[in-house]
């Protein structure tokens, strides 16, 4: 259990950017020059270079979908508490997304939000260190909200507005989404973690299903049984194997 700290609160303030490469980029260099306030939302309208895991880019139009990025300032805590606060952070867009959707969401592991087989959102958490203790992390969160018409090299995009119908507020479901991740954040302050991995786990994608999935030397197919304590991919060859993040790819 990390020591006794204040709530937290994220989404407060929220600071609109016209313009900017990244939310994730901006808000790292707000953090290293001592600018920036634990808790604050940067929220961009268009970003010329979104950043996703593994050098890929997150695509959207300009004021169509929720672009930010959150920075929490961590108090020295462990490294090793990383999976659980990222862990938090999936829940708490979960619970966000899913309320809107109306259910079929899931959690892809390790970092993307799922409606049905369509991806709808994703999660680049970048953590500054100094030396070996965890300083300060920037969340970077993308949603596809309103945007209808993609382009053809995103790979099975879904948003919001696709699934209810609706054109929808995008600083109103900041303001929600802010709460909901807090939530979760608190709960993992509060050091329940192995509560937290079974709720993570029930709504993890593709679970109990045989799935493909490749890496860098060959494919292979298995069974999806979970996540673990350490983040890794729990998957059934005929033994249980686990896998790191970055050591295999969904191939679907």
């Amino acid at each position: 259990m990390l020591p006794a700290t204040p709530i937290i609160t994220l989404g407060e303030p929220i600071i609109e950017l016209s313009l900017v490469d990244s939310t994730n980029i901006y808000a790292m260099e707000q953090v290293k020059q001592g600018l920036a306030v634990s808790g604050s939302c940067y929220f961009a309208h268009f970003q010329t270079k979104g950043k996703g895991q593994l050098v890929k880019f997150w695509e959207s139009d300009t004021s169509q979908n929720m672009l930010l990025s959150y920075v929490f300032a961590l108090d020295e805590a462990n490294p090793t508490q990383q999976f659980g606060f990222s862990m938090a952070i999936s829940l708490g867009l979960y619970d966000f997304f899913n309320s809107k959707a109306e259910g079929e969401t899931s959690i892809k592991w390790p970092n993307d939000l799922y409606w049905r087989d369509r991806k709808a959102g994703g999660i680049l958490i970048e953590n500054l260190l100094r030396g070996h203790i965890w300083t300060w992390s920037v969340i970077g969160i993308g949603v596809n909200v309103n945007q209808t018409s993609f382009s053809k090299e995103v790979p099975n995009p879904v948003s919001l507005k696709q699934i209810t119908g609706k054109s929808l507020d995008l600083l109103q479901l900041t303001n929600n989404l802010s709460k909901c991740i807090s939530t979760r954040l608190n709960e993992w302050r509060l050091g329940d973690i192995d509560k937290m991995l079974a709720v993570y786990n029930s709504h993890l994608y593709k679970l109990g299903e045989e799935v493909k999935f490749k890496s860098k030397h060959m494919r292979f197919s298995g069974i999806v049984k979970g996540v673990n304590k350490q983040g890794q991919l729990i998957i059934d060859q005929g033994i249980e194997q686990t896998y790191n993040f970055g050591e295999i790819t969904w191939d679907i």
